[in-house]
């Protein structure tokens, strides 16, 4: 097959969108099939700064990257106002302020998908709503392309799918992915009839391998023992970084064995926490991380804490089982359609009445530091589970069956 995968980012851009776009590409060029992808030339969402090269192959897979539009002071005021008066008002005067702001706007890229179409039998757009969506979408039906999208629609956060354009694109595409069984759900609920699959997100397990668990704390200046929490991802609001200070300074006034770990790129929200938590003891904190630090991270720690509201999936989750460690998310619909409470790892409420999410997590945290073999038990669940279904291998099976299929239908009204 002939495929075009349109994306905000790509590699080496780090989040998980980026990470699911990029596996996939690249393991369906393994299998012979052509695999071209358009995306902007950014790898910061905050600013669509154009930094990348134009062109570049990477492990099979042909990459064009396209100028965008810089999402600056005005198109960040944009966007605050379309969502602002298009809650209020539902009118689609407001939708172009949303899709400015929202970015990236790469007019390159409409230009060469109307020029290119006809060299691709099927395009798949990843990742619903960012600008480039829309972009994919006006092209790829202006040349009669066959569309598949995945949203990864994240259904507490409803700037992610609840626009008039956004709903077009859902309606207009032939095939819908979904990472997970309740985004299927949800968008059944919603009135959706296209053909919905559940295809996941998955990893290459080879590009995780056995790290010895000292040696990776003794790159933090972690103590051979204790526990330690780990927090792997960008420090935004949703994440849930401050949940988690909150719940280890509970922790650590009752106990000094507790460590916590926190990695990712930094953001104002976190560079304001940290100015409030300077110097707690027993808190390490690390930027934005190489690959192997990553891992190495994962292999420190006792259990992964991401208590995050506003996930599509999850794929930290599964890094985390790579490395058999315990898992802890929000009761949410993505992620508890991945994580099996208190058998895989155990979910949080974001909102909990009985408990403030702080001390619900202090007291999960402080069951399992207690409990260390029932963590591990967790961890071994999730990495069987992570084998069973959510390689990058199995998920390229369904993907490049839905594939076929979609073509062959759209073939069939010719």
């Amino acid at each position: 097959m002939r495929l075009l995968h349109v994306t905000h980012q790509y590699r080496p851009a780090i989040g998980g969108a980026e990470r699911y776009i990029t596996d996939l590409s690249e393991e369906l060029a393994r299998r012979g099939h052509q695999v071209d992808v358009f995306t902007s030339r950014s790898q910061d969402y905050l600013t669509w700064h154009n930094a990348l090269p134009y062109f570049e192959q990477l492990d099979g897979v042909n990459i064009y990257r396209f100028n965008s539009l810089p999402r600056n002071g005005l198109a960040w005021r944009a966007l605050e106002y379309g969502f602002r008066h298009y809650w209020q008002t539902r009118h689609r005067f407001y939708e172009p302020f949303i899709f400015y702001g929202s970015g990236p706007v790469c007019l390159g890229m409409l230009d060469a998908i109307l020029r290119d179409a006809h060299k691709y039998d099927l395009i798949h757009i990843s990742q619903l709503h960012y600008s480039h969506s829309f972009t994919a979408y006006l092209a790829a039906c202006q040349r009669h392309l066959p569309i598949v999208i995945t949203p990864l629609l994240h259904a507490e956060q409803r700037e992610t799918y609840d626009i008039g354009y956004l709903q077009t694109i859902l309606k207009g595409s032939q095939t819908i992915l979904t990472l997970t069984t309740a985004e299927k759900q949800y968008l059944v609920k919603l009135g959706y009839d296209n053909e919905i699959i559940v295809s996941g997100s998955g990893l290459q397990l080879r590009d995780f391998p056995p790290l010895d668990k000292q040696t990776c704390r003794a790159q933090f200046n972690l103590p051979a023992n204790g526990f330690v929490m780990l927090f792997l991802g960008r420090k935004t609001v949703y994440k849930g970084l401050d949940k988690c200070l909150e719940a280890f300074v509970t922790l650590r006034q009752q106990r000094n064995d507790i460590y916590f770990l926190a990695v990712g790129p930094e953001t104002e929200f976190s560079t304001q926490l940290w100015q409030r938590y300077q110097g707690l003891e027993g808190l390490i904190v690390r930027g934005t991380a190489s690959n192997e630090e990553r891992l190495a991270a994962l292999a420190a720690c006792d259990v992964l804490a991401m208590p995050s509201t506003g996930e599509s999936f999850g794929i930290v989750y599964l890094e985390a089982w790579a490395y058999h460690k315990a898992v802890i998310g929000a009761n949410i619909n993505a992620v508890a359609s991945l994580i099996r409470d208190d058998v895989d790892g155990l979910l949080v409420e974001p909102h909990s009445i009985t408990y403030s999410t702080r001390g619900l997590l202090a007291h999960q945290l402080n069951y399992l530091a207690d409990h260390p073999e029932i963590a591990q038990r967790m961890g071994q669940h999730g990495r069987a589970k992570l084998e069973q279904r959510y390689t990058v291998e199995h998920i390229a099976d369904i993907v490049e069956g839905t594939y076929a299929r979609t073509i062959r239908r759209k073939n069939s009204f010719k």
